[in-house]
């Protein structure tokens, strides 16, 4: 049987029959203020301080200090953790700002090949983060910023199945976010769904002129889930999820 690992989110597990399926690929998808980046800080933190679990997280648009201050209102120190050794930050932001600046010098970095080295170089400096500290748990985020390198939609499939299949192969529990396109009954599902093991949905929802937060676990290979969208709200604690109460339900 695949080990679940609890997410420390509460009510999520409940929705995960007892947590996320360990050494998967996780999307957490959802539009700008749903919490994302919120509910991954969370699933870390709480493997740190509650599993014993060291973590990594991977910021490809935010920086180190306003990381650590925008967590810390949570009552999470991540600063703490790096020091104990049990965390680490890899700021891609740099990497991909130097990227850009060497293309416009150099063509051979414009094509595929040269594009592809990057993420290539990305998913080895994660793990040698992950053998210097031992990590179990990784957060990228996000993946929409860092897919602006690849405008070209075959060069973009290519990057996305060969960023999360390297990411696969880590031998981590890894969430990854991204943003939620459009929100509709006919969306189209992205690759990066179709790609990962599991996907967690969070949206805003708007009705009569009341804002409600939803989740909803779309997919999630390796346990049974409950699959109706769920409320869930942000608080100075972090994230709660009510498993019990169904949106729109009778």
């Amino acid at each position: 049987m695949t080990k679940l690992l609890p997410t420390g989110v509460q009510g999520l597990d409940e929705l995960l029959n007892g947590g996320i399926p360990e050494r998967r690929v996780i999307l957490i998808v959802g539009g700008p203020g749903s919490g994302k980046t919120i509910l991954a800080s969370q699933f870390l933190y709480k493997g740190i301080s509650d599993y014993n679990e060291n973590g990594i997280f991977v910021s490809i648009d935010e920086e180190k200090e306003h990381y650590y201050n925008e967590m810390q209102s949570f009552g999470w120190d991540f600063s703490q953790a790096e020091k104990d050794g049990k965390f680490a930050f890899l700021d891609a932001t740099k990497m991909s700002r130097a990227a850009m600046l060497r293309e416009r010098m150099n063509l051979e970095a414009q094509s595929l090949r040269g594009k592809q080295l990057q993420i290539d170089k990305l998913v080895e400096k994660i793990e040698n983060l992950i053998d210097e500290i031992d990590a179990k748990r990784v957060v990228l985020d996000t993946l929409a910023t860092l897919f602006h390198r690849f405008p070209d939609p075959i060069e973009r499939r290519v990057a996305i199945v060969d960023l999360i299949e390297s990411l696969s192969e880590l031998k981590v529990t890894t969430l990854i976010t991204t943003e939620l396109k459009r929100l509709s009954l006919d969306r189209e599902v992205s690759v990066e769904e179709y790609q990962a093991h599991g996907v967690i949905m969070m949206q805003t929802l708007f009705s009569s002129g009341i804002t409600s937060r939803a989740l909803q676990v779309v997919k999630m290979r390796g346990t049974k889930t409950n699959s109706n969208l769920v409320p869930y709200t942000i608080d100075r604690t972090g994230i709660e999820i009510f498993p019990d109460v169904t949106l729109f339900g009778p």
